[in-house]
């Protein structure tokens, strides 16, 4: 261990708490060394760069499940259910496409549909693409640590997945729906995904890409003949866009 004597003082903690983990959890995640920025410092780059110390917090980005949960989460649409069967989300054709037999995956319907990562059904021949995509352990080998990558993969599902879309056109709504200003309804997004308020350059940004995607979708479909849609329907889109957005963001998926 690199700090036996805080490794004593919590496994002591432990102990006098009934050894109850949600406590000394609570311990960790309140401690002023775990609410530390991830950001580097100049007056530790000399004195301790790998961060022995602790003198910083540890940048990771979240595990594959809970990539699905935070955009479940910020949606609204995150069933909190505990138990039962397992979960079939959306996925892309073909996945089974090379498997050994001829699998089907009923996609799920309703509120079961927006379950937690972790009840997602696994079939070891072709699992979840997305969350093989973010690490998640193959199951039929012994795991003692995951692997976090970060490839461009990652981000295109993101943006492309069907899941999460739908999670990103239901966040969309709840910002839309959330203030009677854009400026409100930004702050809000930026509250509910990274909960702080944007800084101004990012405000600035996003009012840009709101004032840019208005123009283009409001051109669009007469430029090229396409179905007339009325301004509701336009403006549902620009909020989905404006959510998928945000949760593409990096600071979305890793703790900071």
């Amino acid at each position: 261990p690199t700090h036996p004597e805080l490794l004593d003082w919590l496994a002591a903690e432990l102990m006098e708490n009934g050894w109850s983990q949600k406590h000394l959890h609570r311990v960790i995640l309140n401690s002023a060394t775990y609410r530390q920025s991830s950001a580097m410092r100049s007056d530790l780059q000399q004195v301790d760069p790998l961060n022995h110390r602790l003198g910083r917090q540890v940048r990771l980005r979240v595990d594959a499940e809970v990539v699905r949960d935070l955009g479940l989460s910020v949606s609204g649409l995150l069933n909190e259910r505990i138990g039962g069967p397992s979960v079939y989300p959306p996925q892309p054709d073909g996945v089974y496409a090379f498997t050994q037999r001829n699998a089907a995956w009923p996609v799920s319907q309703g509120e079961n549909r927006f379950r937690r990562g972790m009840y997602t059904f696994f079939m070891r021949s072709a699992p979840y693409p997305m969350l093989t995509t973010f690490d998640t352990p193959r199951f039929n080998t012994t795991c003692t640590m995951r692997v976090r990558s970060n490839t461009p993969l990652q981000s295109l599902t993101m943006a492309n997945d069907e899941a999460m879309l739908e999670m990103a056109a239901a966040l969309g709504k709840r910002i839309a729906a959330a203030a009677e200003t854009d400026d409100g309804r930004l702050r809000f997004g930026y509250r509910v995904c990274f909960s702080r308020d944007p800084l101004p350059e990012e405000l600035r940004r996003l009012q840009g890409y709101l004032v840019q995607q208005r123009l283009t979708r409001g051109n669009g479909a007469v430029a090229e003949g396409t179905a007339v849609r009325s301004p509701e329907q336009l403006e549902e889109e620009i909020w989905m866009l404006v959510g998928r957005t945000l949760m593409n963001l990096d600071e979305f998926i890793v703790r900071e």
